[in-house]
């Protein structure tokens, strides 16, 4: 009798992984387009309805020939700009990084292109004897109209007005996995200064478990990536697990407040390790700005 139902409990959990991995497999081949609007009385009106598109987690993911289908959704979203936040490329050795290279370089011919660095990105920069020359040769590849945000700041016109665009460049500690790295009050300061007085100032920052320091930094606006929507996605519960191996991380997908601030965090556009995903479509981010405060 144990054996009879040891065996049926076995049989369920197989049936049960065969119907995840086609589910997967499934949701690996779609995209879709999540919109938000971002009111704040800080925003020009200058700034009123402009667009902005946000792209994270690519880790090498094409969609149709050369990525056409996501090219296709991007130019469907009219934006005023591309903003890259983190892990395009995957960090392993001998990985190409013709697929990011070629979809960035395509949307460079059309778009102000702003790039912050994922952990991706970073270790393959920092580990040369590792990666070789990896970083180089992704660095040579790409168009050198794109902006590199690493912990630099630009200033965004439009029609006599400006708001403020950071990129973050954290160090490797602060992505270790299955625990969190205490981040010093003044550690963001020293890297980005002190962000514009009474301007809007959005931050790119890959990794968002720190948000609340983003938060206490002065960042009106935080564009992440980096946990993949938590791979999994049980209704209620949110994300699985993080690429941390934090199980039901606190920040997973979606629109996040805190006091003053807000973070919209990307489920990413592909995988590079586990492949799965469950109730998690691929996604770019689609962002409106307004001035206009109901």
């Amino acid at each position: 009798m144990f054996l009879m139902i040891a065996g049926i409990i076995i049989g369920i959990g197989l049936i049960c992984f065969v119907i995840i991995c086609i589910i997967s497999v499934i949701e690996n081949r779609k995209l879709k387009a999540t919109a938000y609007t971002v009111a704040s009385p800080k925003i020009p009106k200058e700034f009123n309805d402009y667009r902005m598109v946000v792209l994270a987690d690519l880790h090498n993911a094409c969609y149709g020939n050369q990525n056409d289908k996501l090219l296709e959704l991007i130019r469907e979203q009219r934006p005023d700009c591309i903003l890259i936040a983190g892990d395009m490329i995957v960090g392993k050795p001998g990985h190409s990084t013709d697929v990011p290279a070629h979809l960035i370089n395509e949307l460079a011919k059309e778009y102000p292109i702003y790039y912050g660095k994922g952990n991706h990105e970073l270790r393959v920069g920092l580990y040369k004897e590792t990666y070789g020359d990896l970083w180089e040769c992704y660095l040579q590849q790409l168009d050198e109209r794109i902006n590199w945000l690493s912990n630099e700041q630009v200033v965004l016109n439009r029609n006599g007005a400006s708001i403020y665009l950071y990129g973050l460049d954290m160090e490797p500690r602060y992505y270790k996995r299955f625990r969190h790295t205490p981040m010093d009050k003044m550690y963001l300061s020293s890297l980005l200064g002190s962000p514009k007085k009474d301007g809007f100032n959005m931050l790119i920052a890959h990794n968002p478990d720190y948000f609340h320091k983003y938060a206490q930094w002065g960042a009106d606006l935080v564009f992440s990536g980096h946990l993949h929507g938590g791979l999994v996605r049980l209704p209620w519960f949110g994300g699985m697990v993080s690429p941390m191996f934090h199980f039901f991380p606190k920040y997973d997908k979606g629109r996040y407040k805190k006091e003053d601030s807000e973070m919209l965090l990307s489920g990413g556009l592909g995988n590079h390790t586990f492949k799965f995903r469950v109730n998690n479509i691929p996604e770019i981010l689609v962002i409106t700005l307004t001035s206009n405060v109901e």
